[in-house]
């Protein structure tokens, strides 16, 4: 697979900001917004932890080494930045109580405990709450006006980097996986996290051609099937509703989707449904060679929405900050659903493909 081009901007007539992210853990703020409250009783035990500057990966590992729980046992809705202060729950199978005095000092501490009848599961947080610095910004670039048009009309539902390994090769690595071409190794978790970065490859590539169509991403057009922000039901758009669906998408209602797809994942039809034709044979795969065995990272596929919508967007400039650098400092609060990448916001503002921070630039 070459390698993925420049993804267009959304407000590509306005200069960015620059300036960089992640200076500290704490320039990077994220608070995980959980999706049901816990009821106090049953055979898991909740743990919400704050860890600075380390992987969620690394944190679960260090549990359940100290307190002698399966890694099969322990859940969490999402992995968080590993260079952010963040906090986030994470769940333990055991009946009994562990002695949590067992667990190492170090990067990351339990805030609280408590206990709920279920695991949890990938995806079940309601969001993240992020407070962010860009330090060392051009104080001439025009941040509140892209910010503004960010609020008012969205951003691009693109995954970010991280989504792609260090070496950018996961959605490589998961297509050579379906076809046959790479020996399966690694556990199913593995697999399917290879072949899912191909999905968002895919739909980065396709999200990128409606972006360079029309700048708009709450753009709709006919043939689109358009999500539901309120519950992510599909349902398809035609001519003749063509006119109410741009209506709903500028009230933030709905918007247009692409697919990760799958074996069972409905297509568009119209213009959009040619361009996710156009994808797959160029690729040459059909839907049904996303159904492999599960040692080749067999999935489904579902619609995903190619705008995402910032919660309580805000921002102010030259905001008090230790040690503030260079330049001015831009600092920005907002929440964000399940599965959208704040970094998607970010390059709108700074203007570049992935915001520079210690590892980058």
């Amino acid at each position: 697979m070459n390698a993925p081009s420049p993804l267009p901007y959304t407000t590509p007539g306005l200069p960015g900001c620059g300036g960089r992210i992640k200076a500290t853990p704490e320039d990077f703020r994220v608070e995980e917004i959980p999706l049901y409250p816990l009821s106090g009783h049953g055979e898991h035990l909740y743990l919400e932890i704050e860890k600075r500057g380390i992987p969620t990966a690394t944190v679960i590992q260090e549990l359940a080494r100290a307190l002698g729980v399966p890694l099969r046992g322990i859940g969490h809705a999402g992995l968080k930045d590993a260079q952010a202060l963040a906090t986030q729950w994470l769940s333990l199978h055991c009946r009994a109580d562990p002695d949590l005095q067992r667990i190492p000092g170090g990067p990351w501490r339990v805030l609280q405990a408590t206990r709920h009848g279920n695991k949890l599961r990938r995806g079940h947080l309601a969001g993240n709450r992020f407070r962010i610095a860009i330090r060392g910004m051009d104080p001439g670039a025009p941040a509140a006006e892209i910010l503004e048009r960010l609020r008012r009309r969205g951003f691009p539902n693109y995954f970010g980097p991280q989504r792609f390994g260090q070496r950018g090769d996961n959605g490589a690595r998961g297509k050579s996986l379906l076809r046959g071409t790479e020996s399966p190794a690694g556990g199913p978790e593995r697999r399917k996290f290879l072949t899912n970065a191909y999905q968002a490859e895919l739909f980065n590539r396709i999200l990128a051609q409606r972006i360079a169509r029309d700048a708009d991403p709450g753009s709709i057009l006919g043939g689109d099937l358009a999500v539901l922000h309120r519950n992510g039901a599909s349902f398809p758009v035609d001519e003749a509703g063509l006119k109410e669906a741009r209506r709903r998408a500028e009230a933030h209602e709905i918007s247009a989707s692409a697919p990760l797809f799958g074996y069972r994942v409905p297509l568009a039809a119209g213009l959009p449904g040619r361009w996710e034709t156009a994808l797959l044979e160029g690729e040459s795969l059909a839907l049904a060679d996303f159904r492999r065995d599960a040692k080749r990272g067999s999935v489904k596929g579902e619609r995903r929405s190619v705008r995402a919508l910032a919660d309580d967007l805000t921002w102010e400039r030259d905001a008090p900050h230790p040690d503030n650098g260079s330049g001015a400092t831009l600092l920005l609060e907002f929440t964000l659903p399940p599965g959208v990448y704040a970094t998607s916001l970010l390059r709108e503002v700074t203007k570049s493909q992935e915001p520079a921070s210690p590892a980058t630039r």
